[in-house]
């Protein structure tokens, strides 16, 4: 997967954006093909789940606070603040787009 910095400072393909959730609040992430999207939780606590198809929860973590959370597998993501959360988010779209 290519990642380049001149990309992420002019804006293409990348959204960079701040995560602010009221404990109780709910985050809907999709990731598309060729995608990843970057989570880091300053204060708080959240948990990142993703349900595969069926019922179950194919993915659930508590991300520890100021590690980042690497989501590079397409699909969709939902994060739940347990807490009050704030963090940075930073999304990379496929590279079709």
């Amino acid at each position: 997967m290519k990642f380049s910095m001149l990309d992420l400072l002019t804006g293409r393909r990348h959204q960079l954006g701040a995560l602010v959730l009221m404990r109780g609040e709910t985050f809907i992430e999709t990731i598309d093909d060729g995608g990843m999207a970057v989570l880091v939780v300053l204060r708080g606590t959240a948990s990142v789940s993703r349900q595969r198809a069926g019922a179950q929860v194919g993915l659930h973590l508590t991300p520890r606070r100021g590690e980042p959370v690497w989501l590079t597998s397409p699909g969709t993501y939902c994060v739940v603040a347990k807490d009050h959360v704030v963090g940075l988010r930073m999304l990379r779209t496929g590279d079709g787009l």
